[in-house]
């Protein structure tokens, strides 16, 4: 090849890198988040219910930070959950969770929404998986352990063990966090925040459905209310968080 041709092949080159480095960060700045500190604000899919005057609602709405969204880089970004707001799991569970934060996957994506504002009828979903790896089974009851307190939780764990036939088992652990952007101003769902428990088969292979499922946002939620309260109700599915700002 003639250096002419060369030098011209290279420019097109480094012209089509920059132009799909420039379609990456443009289509990441698209799903971008507001980093900051999210609390929880008594909503219905991030659309606010109850008391709306500052007073009011800061009588009926518990001050609970629910997560944390750090930027990471460009367009890329890590979760911090208050594991403390999960009161009713032993220390060493909270302590667990929140170490599974140090090394996170994060993605994002659009899924159609009739909930959501955006004029294109899509949620963006921001993925952060927290932890994908095989645990043996002393590992497992030991998590499960430290997990939920409460008696109805604890006696289903305890009948998935007992059951086990097998000493030796191993399974796929898979802990995750989805936030939902609805298109609300400085509002991010909780949409789920669950660990999967997957049973490995000889071949090392795991089935679609888990062994356990442990909801920990189901945990959370149901800690926010007392069950009588009129805005138990909204935490049943989801709850939103709304970003703190200095002064509010």
């Amino acid at each position: 090849m003639q250096l002419g041709s060369a030098i011209t092949a290279f420019k097109q080159s480094t012209s089509r890198l920059m132009f799909l480095a420039t379609c990456a960060v443009l289509s990441n700045a698209a799903f971008a988040i507001e980093a900051g500190q999210y609390y929880y604000f008594i909503s219905d899919k991030c659309e606010a219910k109850g008391p709306q005057t500052p007073e009011e609602r800061g009588a009926v709405t518990p001050d609970v930070m629910l997560f944390e969204v750090v930027p990471a880089g460009i367009s890329d970004y890590y979760v911090n959950m208050n594991t403390s707001a999960l009161v009713n799991y032993a220390e060493a569970g909270q302590e667990y969770l929140s170490s599974l934060e140090s090394e996170q996957a994060y993605t994002a994506g659009k899924t159609p929404s009739k909930d959501s504002l955006r004029k294109d009828g899509n949620a963006i979903q921001h993925d952060f998986m927290l932890q994908r790896e095989a645990v043996d089974l002393k590992t497992l009851i030991n998590a499960l352990n430290g997990f939920s307190q409460l008696q109805s939780d604890k006696g289903y764990f305890f009948k998935k063990i007992v059951g086990l036939s097998n000493p030796n088992a191993k399974f796929k652990a898979i802990t995750r966090v989805r936030l939902s952007d609805m298109g609300y101003e400085n509002r991010m769902k909780l949409t789920s925040y669950t660990s999967d428990y997957f049973m490995l088969d000889e071949q090392g292979k795991a089935p679609d459905t888990p062994f356990i499922t442990v909801d920990h946002g189901a945990a959370l939620r149901n800690s926010l209310h007392d069950t009588n309260s009129p805005y138990a109700i909204y935490t049943q599915n989801s709850v939103c968080g709304e970003k703190w700002e200095p002064g509010n």
